[in-house]
């Protein structure tokens, strides 16, 4: 009996949806939704970009073709949407003119919001990137416009101005899709757009409170002025194809920032929405991105439109601490902070637990270790289900459960179902307490006071575990900087309570697009380029916290140039560019240029100085750290710059001797003013080996041929069994056939071709260009006969066939045949 498997798989056009990539918008731990892929035939979205100098008139000489053109971005991308079928859009990719026809991707929505309590406060993340002290000098974002392109924004918040329209905080927006809309969903994924962007789903309200909100909260740019731009429904997911109509019209409101806590995972900087938000900046519009939440993923993992070559591309930092429902121990006589599992009966201001009693670990085979009948259940966390560990503890007589982290810091979980009494998470060392308590004889209760306590957060001023890791698949240096996204309490829609605890990427954003609003109510003539410079420039080094003792600093290709500081960005007084730099790849000396500007009214001297960054050794998915510096030379390394004078240093760097190949490397250089003042910082990143040698479709049991068995409706996860021995499939009733990949890196370009066993006939299929990665080991690429077959209707007829894959490596010439890796299937026999 062939044996059958479930694979995540992924998009788009003739590949199947990503069910494990990025989540958009970027919220940590946000579980994300695939594509719902439309019958063999059917019409759909796809962005159909254009030559150099060419433009949608080309598409007039496609006299015959059943298409319809939705929306021209000639502002912002030289392209246009259109509506076709498999078949049609192929044809259209064809056209001489006709560059390349992108599949319309999904970008999935936002988790659902959490109310973490009443008590606002956003102090903490400002004082980080130093918002308040710019707040003190009077420069509040007065005068500039931030859009922020999301779920919407809810306008009647009294920390964001409380109505839309003229005269208002939120004085421009519209939305694009309609309450309803999700584009996963073919029943709801049509637009009905309106002028009313109100947010229903709580993530946009959230990032505006960051970028600016004035109240009971403060944002990073208090007195800005907001743009909401609504591309999600209440719930579900977005297209590109909105996205870039949002940017287009946040061009059109004269927007001076725009930030957007999105993305797609794995993408290139080639990506329509990257390259669209790369024209804004072109116009004179900053636009900031987030890196993306796949940290976890390793490295390469960064998003679209984040990774594009002028954006700001935000890695996130913990916050130091977090703002937490408070609970009163009298036994300790302080206040600990609680979070309620989720679908837990939350714990009512003034009343108390009964007497913490310790039952241990509390999985089902463990032995009980204190007798808990009338008693509040003390149990760690770890081994078995936060639900197993509530059946247990209630099973015994517990009137309520508290688990305690068995690792750093707060926590949060869910799958407890139907809980009937409160089950709430601790801290690992508030945990410990209250076991060497109970551990002596005490019995402690909590007393829910109904107030919030900030509790620590291990990894404060680190890199957040969920943080992106660059380059972009090209080398292309990303991020470009980073900011507060772990722990940041700011504005939800007032009727989901207000204010919450937020994390990810979504969150470090905003916190950038602030700061680039301050700086241009300082210096409104900035460009968008002169921007991220001085961002850049003034940002101070994070970390690396895996293990501290060694006094490394973070990966470049995960911090950037560092955490933005808002005042050094205001006072510099030169600018060293570029931020960022790309040295490639190879096992030799990388030598490239730094430009230093000064912008002083004196005469200073500047000494260039250098210092390495923890490199990523292991293969994408799992980095491994590797510390060694490399020897670097600067020529000249001291300069004296005139006032107004820029000047040239050339930097070469060579790998030291010890660093395995195939390691991501990195540094700062950072240009020190001998008589004080603001140091200049920037980065550069590169590849330690031949970066072609990456191997793409190497895994033990992939590439291979598949049975479809089904989908699951709402994960849209496919499940696929092996071919019994001889078996055909029936091009009448619609062949269930898949070619199974794992791609093991980004593949520049793929081709996808049938080989007709009997006559030698072969059948092309129109080349996809940037693909995307699996994140992990079950993440697989399912190509599917029937998607083929739609793209070109009688191509395949009956008799025995094989399927051959070729893809071209990253940074490969596509015509060197040796970039390029390549499997053909065994045969497989088509019916008529």
């Amino acid at each position: 009996m062939p044996g059958h498997r479930t694979l995540r798989t992924v998009p788009p056009s003739w590949r199947r949806p990503l069910a494990a990539a990025a989540a958009l918008p970027l919220l940590a731990l946000a579980a994300p939704a695939a594509q719902a892929e439309p019958e063999a035939g059917d019409a759909r979205v796809w962005l159909v970009e254009f030559a150099e100098g060419a433009d949608a008139s080309v598409l007039d000489a496609a006299p015959g073709l059943d298409f319809e053109v939705r929306h021209d971005f000639e502002r912002i991308w030289n392209g246009v949407s259109v509506e076709a079928d498999p078949a049609t859009a192929r044809r259209l990719a064809q056209f001489g003119h006709v560059e390349r026809v992108w599949s319309d991707v999904v970008f999935t929505g936002p988790a659902a919001v959490a109310d973490d309590g009443p008590v606002p406060e956003l102090a903490q993340a400002i004082q980080t990137t130093r918002a308040d002290v710019a707040h003190g000098r009077g420069v509040t974002g007065e005068g500039v416009k931030v859009g922020v392109i999301d779920t919407g924004i809810d306008y009647t918040h009294p920390d964001l101005g409380g109505c839309f329209g003229s005269g208002c905080r939120v004085a421009y927006g519209a939305d694009f899709v309609g309450d309803d809309f999700d584009s996963d969903d073919p029943e709801l994924s049509e637009p009905s757009p309106d002028d009313d962007p109100a947010d229903c789903g709580g993530h946009g309200t959230h990032v505006a409170g960051i970028v600016g909100a004035d109240g009971e909260v403060t944002g990073v740019a208090p007195d800005a002025t907001f743009g909401a731009y609504k591309v999600f429904g209440c719930e579900g997911s977005t297209s590109a194809e909105v996205i870039m109509q949002a940017l287009e019209a946040a061009l059109d409101d004269g927007m001076d920032v725009v930030n957007l806590s999105l993305g797609q995972s794995f993408q290139w900087p080639g990506y329509p929405t990257a390259k669209a938000a790369d024209r804004l900046t072109e116009e004179g519009v900053v636009v900031v991105a987030s890196m993306g939440n796949d940290g976890e993923h390793g490295v390469y993992s960064g998003s679209a439109p984040g990774v594009g070559e002028d954006v700001i591309a935000v890695a996130s930092t913990d916050n130091p601490a977090q703002r937490m429902d408070a609970a009163y121990v009298p036994a300790l006589d302080r206040r600990i902070g609680y979070r309620p599992i989720d679908a837990s009966p939350d714990p009512e201001a003034g009343t108390a637990t009964d007497p913490l009693a310790w039952l241990g670990r509390a999985c089902a085979d463990d032995a009980s270790e204190s007798d808990v009948a009338g008693k509040a259940a003390l149990v760690v966390r770890g081994t078995c289900t936060f639900d197993e560990k509530y059946r247990r503890a209630v099973a015994e007589g517990a009137t309520s459960v508290v688990v305690y982290n068995d690792r750093p810091g707060p926590f949060g979980g869910g799958g407890v179902e139907d809980p009937a009494v409160p089950v709430i998470a601790v801290t690992d060392a508030d945990g410990k307490d209250l076991h060497d308590l109970v551990s002596i004889g005490e019995a402690p209760v909590l007393e829910f006071t109904g107030e919030t306590v900030l509790v620590d957060l291990p990894r404060g001023g680190l890199a957040s575990g969920f943080t992106a890791y660059g380059p972009a698949p090209d080398l292309t240096f990303k991020p470009d900087l980073a900011a507060p996204g772990g722990g940041v309490w700011s504005t939800v829609p007032v009727a989901d309570g207000s204010y919450a605890s937020l994390s990810g990427t979504s969150m470090s954003s905003p916190h950038v697009a602030g700061a680039a609003a301050l700086l241009l109510d300082a210096e409104p003539r900035l460009a968008p380029r002169e921007v991220r410079t001085r961002l850049a420039n003034a940002a101070k080094p994070v970390p690396w916290g895996d293990n501290p003792d060694l006094g490394e600093l973070e990966a470049a290709h995960r911090q950037g140039t560092g955490v933005v500081d808002i005042v050094d960005a205001l006072d510099a007084r030169a600018c060293l560019h570029p931020t960022g730099v790309n040295t490639g790849h190879g096992t030799g000396p990388r030598t490239f240029e730094l430009t230093l500007t000064s912008r002083d009214e004196a005469v200073r001297d500047y000494t260039l100085t250098h210092r390495s960054t923890i490199a990523t050794t292991g293969d994408d998915r799992d980095p491994g750290f590797h510390a060694a510096e490399p020897a670097v030379t600067f020529e000249p390394k001291e300069i004296r710059l005139h006032p107004g004078q820029t000047a040239t240093v050339e930097v070469t760097v060579e790998p030291s001797a010890d660093l395995p190949l195939g390691s991501v490397f990195g540094g700062r250089i950072t240009a020190r003013p001998d008589a004080g003042g603001e140091s200049l910082t920037a980065a550069y990143s590169g590849y330690h080996g031949d970066y072609l040698a990456i191997p793409i479709l190497e895994h033990p049991e992939l590439p291979k041929l598949a049975a479809i068995v089904a989908q699951d409706p709402e994960t849209h996860e496919f499940e696929y069994r092996d071919l019994a021995a001889d078996e055909s499939f029936s091009l009448a009733d619609g062949p269930d056939l898949a070619a199974l990949l794992y791609l093991g890196h980004q593949p520049a370009a793929m081709e996808v071709s049938a080989a007709n066993a009997e006559t030698g006939e072969v059948v092309d299929w129109e080349p996809e260009a940037f693909l995307p990665r699996s994140p992990g080991p079950d993440d697989a690429m399912g190509i599917h006969l029937e998607d083929l077959i739609a793209q070109r209707p009688g191509a395949l007829e009956a008799g025995r066939w094989t399927l051959t894959v070729r893809v071209l490596k990253a940074l490969g010439d596509e015509s060197d045949p040796a970039h390029w890796e390549q499997w053909t299937s065994p045969e497989f026999t088509l019916t008529a």
